[in-house]
């Protein structure tokens, strides 16, 4: 059923997705003792965690500098959690990267993993789940569960992917523009679906800084890729008979040529 949502959505308009259309809806279908509910996210409005390397294993200072904003943002609303920011972006990108040197002051490599009961090493492999990212130094339980509403974890790819404007969260949309508030960002967002990107263009030009899309200075991180559409989604599906329930994930790719969906990544659990 998801497959052909998204194929129908495809061939009813390719070059935009927003919340609007029906692939975003909840589905429910009740069947004797339980029912069964899906539910499709774009996750093309989130920030990919395995953008923070590229396909040769190399720190992304922009999405290095997106990703410490996050943390950074969430940390601020939530006073309860005492980390570094920098120290956890660190950390994510050594768990990406194939070497064994700590990637600045706060990177973390085996010798900190192997120390621990039981002992482990460091991924040094892109991310499969969000998940994943509770293995990792720095990263407290209460941090991930305050991040993972803005995170996602697609295979790499050689161009990195773009955000859909028409779907994203106000925090990631905050993490683009350092002076960007809330109430702002939230603003720009509830403007949406755009039609095309030159719309958000216009609709933000008095709100986004002028060199936001072309950046001035060395410090100031490109901007990231944006859009208005998307071929990335994550199904939900939650089966329910009496007290039991079974959860599927499946990561979809909707190719760009003829719609049709195929999944990545599948995985099961037991909530």
């Amino acid at each position: 059923l998801a497959g052909e949502l998204l194929r129908a959505d495809f061939e009813d308009d390719p070059a935009i997705d927003s919340l609007q259309e029906r692939w975003a809806e909840e589905y429910g279908f009740p069947f004797e003792g339980g029912n069964v509910v899906g539910r499709l996210q774009d996750v093309r409005g989130k920030f990919d965690l395995n953008s923070l390397i590229n396909t040769s294993g190399e720190r992304q200072p922009g999405p290095a500098a997106h990703f410490q904003r996050l943390v950074e943002l969430v940390v601020a609303e939530d006073r309860d959690i005492s980390v570094d920011a920098e120290s956890v972006v660190d950390s994510v990108v050594d768990w990406l990267d194939a070497n064994t040197q700590p990637d600045g002051i706060g990177g973390a490599e085996d010798g900190v993993y192997t120390s621990r009961t039981p002992p482990y090493r460091a991924g040094n492999f892109w991310f499969t789940t969000t998940s994943e990212l509770l293995a990792v130094d720095n990263v407290t339980p209460e941090l991930y569960s305050r991040l993972v509403p803005f995170l996602t974890a697609l295979p790499p790819q050689s161009a990195p992917y773009g955000f859909n404007i028409n779907t994203m969260l106000p925090p990631v949309l905050q993490t683009m523009d350092e002076n960007l508030s809330a109430a702002d960002a939230s603003a720009l967002l509830e403007v949406a679906p755009y039609e095309t990107l030159e719309d958000f263009q216009e609709q933000s030009k008095n709100i986004l800084p002028d060199d936001f899309w072309n950046p001035q200075g060395e410090n100031r991180p490109q901007p990231p890729n944006l859009d208005v559409a998307t071929d990335w989604f994550a199904l939900t599906v939650i089966v329910s008979v009496g007290s039991t329930r079974l959860t599927m994930y499946s990561l979809l790719e909707r190719n760009a040529a003829d719609g049709r969906a195929i999944a990545r990544l599948r995985s099961f659990d037991t909530p």
